[in-house]
């Protein structure tokens, strides 16, 4: 009898521990899974402007027809759309999933203005015609890398951190301030002003044609000064008594 009683607390012990095992939530169910729609087409209206928000990594091109292509990434999680012919990327709708990462290309056969925020990179590629004006602008950290895109004016502004790679041909009027980097190409005229840290400076012929990541930034907190010469060591004078 006691025997019996003891082969059947036992299987109910065992039982018990099976089962909370079956509850137990693994890796798998805690964390969402992202569903990822590599090369998926978006279908989109005109647009001739560019924002990124949130860490998203562009390639732009240039080309016909305009298209935006989802090469890494949800839809499901990210919102591309257009409004007042600016096309806004946001890489999350809400909060971002731990590790995901949203990668696109865009294809456009103009390009007025390009901003960036909070991280985000933005890489032109290929030669683009020559453009009358162009706007670019990053804040809160970010990269816009235009420099196959050669305009004969750009404005160019950063706030808060953050890095800019542009190619005038004629003006460029360039402010940052609370830290980032402008870097310019060519021998345009340039009016720039700096506020609490801040560089605007000319790049290396041999940097115009390298890869982004092989560009090296300066130190945005502070600005690049020209070298002060030594000054001039005083002629001795000799008195001479006759």
């Amino acid at each position: 009898m006691y025997k019996i009683r003891g082969i059947l607390l036992g299987a109910g012990v065992i039982g018990l521990a099976l089962l909370s095992l079956a509850v137990q939530p693994t890796k798998t169910q805690m964390e969402p899974v992202v569903r990822v729609e590599p090369q998926q087409a978006v279908s989109l209206a005109p647009f001739t402007s560019i924002e990124l928000d949130g860490g998203v990594k562009a390639v732009l091109q240039h080309g016909s027809p305009q298209r935006v292509t989802m090469l890494k990434g949800s839809g499901d999680l990210s919102r591309i759309t257009v409004s007042q012919q600016q096309l806004v990327i946001e890489k999350c709708r809400d909060k971002c999933p731990r590790g995901y990462e949203l990668h696109v290309e865009i294809v456009t056969p103009l390009i007025t203005a390009i901003s960036a925020a909070n991280g985000g990179t933005i890489e032109s590629r290929g030669n683009f015609p020559q453009q009358t004006a162009m706007s670019l602008a990053v804040s809160h950290g970010g990269t816009v890398d235009a420099r196959t895109i050669s305009a004969n004016n750009i404005t160019a502004a950063v706030a808060q951190g953050g890095r800019i790679l542009a190619n005038p041909q004629s003006t460029m009027v360039a402010s940052v301030s609370n830290g980032g980097v402008i870097t310019y190409w060519g021998n345009p005229q340039v009016t720039s002003s700096t506020e609490h840290g801040g560089v605007v400076n000319k790049g290396a012929a041999n940097d115009l044609d390298k890869p982004l990541s092989d560009v090296e930034a300066p130190d945005s907190c502070s600005p690049t000064v020209p070298a002060t010469p030594p000054p001039a060591r005083a002629k001795r004078s000799r008195t001479v008594v006759i």
